[in-house]
């Protein structure tokens, strides 16, 4: 048996490429007194149990040449590598995002002053150009390093962080992520930019965003993400691409969402968020330097490369701001409606009241070809339809085509009074923006999307009218203007 067992060693130790060595032939001598028994079971088993550790080793060795080796995937055109035991991951992420925009202004906006945006800029505006690596290293550990070399319209900052973060998740359902990255605020705002219905975030949304949140904002957070709830709750500071700050804003923002219905055809969401900024960013050294905020949103399209937003709250200087919302987005079928209502607070230092502002927004979408927005519970959020055919003109389909209508007011007043008065003390003038804007998206698949998309933009304010000779200024006259744009955006993510 021993010998039998010995003979099947040394062929399974060839099969693994161990070298089995066998001693030389000896010279004939004398046959010697035949061993005991037991002497001869006793080496046979010495023989066996090297062998036995000799296959143990070429066992081992050949799971860790295994472990080792990377393995070359291909998700839709997102190229990844991994492990063999799939703990250590990296991805290539990419978003292009190319718009294109005219702005119609009539003959009174020319009268405006610079400010109040009397000629926007129309041309092209390489909204997003991102690329970035994700994946994870030990298993239990993620990374996202993603840089922006768009940018080049007047409201973004050219060249910039985006992401650079660390994340535990060895905890189920639960992650811990410290870096630079936009921590969630929102339905809308957890939507992916790769996934929104219009070519910008609305602008209710998008202001309560960037208060303490945004693209490239430093912080440290955790995220729980189950079944059918999402949460998320973040220590902020300033944006990678903020300067002119001596000591950094300090703020605290979380969201708290449920997937409150879902069937094969329905999904409701429910979201709440909340920021309070408990000390604003300084400007200079010293307990009397001025802490400056300004609430404000560019018209939901940033292809003027002036920068220009109609309404502004101007510089206040801040002892705190808050920022609360609630939101829903409801999924039958191909049909998707999704609505909101914000409020802000401005403490300004010194006052005896704060400044208060709102804004809401309603939106919805129709993907004529049948397929529907999909939930991403990494999210809380809904993303983008995937076509049930791809474009081809070779027998395949037309891809996924959606029309959408979203309508937004954004309201900066705080006791602005009324035309043909004086500003009350402690007013605000920033002025009312509504937009009606109505898209049509195609999807010629899961990586390629053009978006094309008009707005009506109107925005009511009172400004001031110039001194005249022995005469002070009068605050109350309209800056507001009624306008017209329309846009496209070319995009390719994955």
């Amino acid at each position: 048996a021993q010998k039998s067992e010995i003979g099947s060693l040394r062929k399974a130790l060839v099969r693994k490429g161990a070298k089995i060595e066998t001693a030389a032939t000896p010279a004939p001598v004398a046959p010697p007194a035949p061993a005991p028994l037991e002497s001869k079971v006793a080496d046979q088993q010495v023989q066996i149990d090297a062998m036995v550790a000799k296959f143990d080793a070429a066992q081992n060795d050949a799971k860790i040449t295994k472990a080792d080796s990377a393995r070359l995937g291909m998700s839709g055109a997102r190229p990844s590598f991994s492990s063999a035991d799939g703990r250590f991951t990296m991805a290539i992420r990419a978003i292009g995002q190319l718009d294109t925009g005219y702005y119609m202004q009539s003959a009174k906006a020319n009268t405006l002053a610079a400010a109040n945006g009397p000629d926007l800029s129309s041309g092209t505006n390489f909204r997003r150009v991102q690329l970035g690596f994700q994946g994870k290293v030990f298993g239990d550990w993620s990374y996202f390093f993603n840089y922006d070399f768009g940018g080049s319209g007047g409201t973004e900052t050219p060249g910039h962080i985006q992401s650079a973060y660390i994340e535990y998740d060895g905890i189920s359902n639960l992650a811990v992520r410290i870096g630079a990255f936009a921590p969630s605020a929102g339905l809308e705002d957890n939507t992916g930019a790769a996934d929104t219905m219009f070519l910008e975030r609305n602008s209710p949304s998008d202001l309560a965003r960037n208060i303490a949140g945004g693209d490239g904002r430093t912080g440290i957070g955790v995220i729980y993400t189950g079944d059918g709830l999402y949460g998320a709750l973040t220590l902020t500071g300033d944006k990678v691409q903020d300067s002119g700050a001596f000591d950094e804003q300090q703020a605290l923002l979380g969201r708290l969402s449920g997937l409150v219905y879902s069937d094969n055809d329905t999904k409701l969401v429910l979201s709440g968020n909340g920021t309070y900024v408990f000390r604003v960013a300084d400007t200079a050294a010293g307990p009397g330097a001025a802490r400056n905020i300004t609430l404000s949103d560019p018209p939901e399209l940033t292809v003027d490369n002036t920068g220009t937003k109609l309404v502004s709250s101007g510089s206040l200087n801040a002892e705190n701001v808050w920022e609360w919302g609630l939101e829903s987005g409801a999924q039958w079928r191909s049909l998707y409606g999704q609505a909101g209502y914000f409020a802000y607070g401005v403490g300004q230092r010194g006052a005896s009241a704060a400044d208060n502002f709102d804004g809401w927004y309603a939106q919805a979408s129709w993907v004529l070809t049948g397929e529907s927005r999909d939930y991403s519970r990494a999210s809380g959020a809904f993303a983008n339809p995937k076509p049930s055919e791809n474009f081809s003109l070779d027998g395949g389909g037309w891809g996924a085509w959606e029309i959408a209508a979203r309508y937004s007011d954004l309201d900066l007043n705080d006791n602005a009074g009324v035309a043909g008065t004086n500003l009350p003390t402690g007013g605000i003038r920033g002025g009312d923006q509504g937009i009606t804007t109505i898209g049509l998206n195609w999807y010629p698949n899961s990586v390629l999307k053009f978006e094309l998309q008009y707005q009506n933009i109107v925005v009511s304010r009172l400004g001031a009218i110039p001194a005249t000779s022995g005469h002070a200024a009068i605050t109350n006259t309209s800056v507001g203007q009624n306008l017209d744009t329309l846009a496209l955006r070319s995009q390719i993510s994955f």
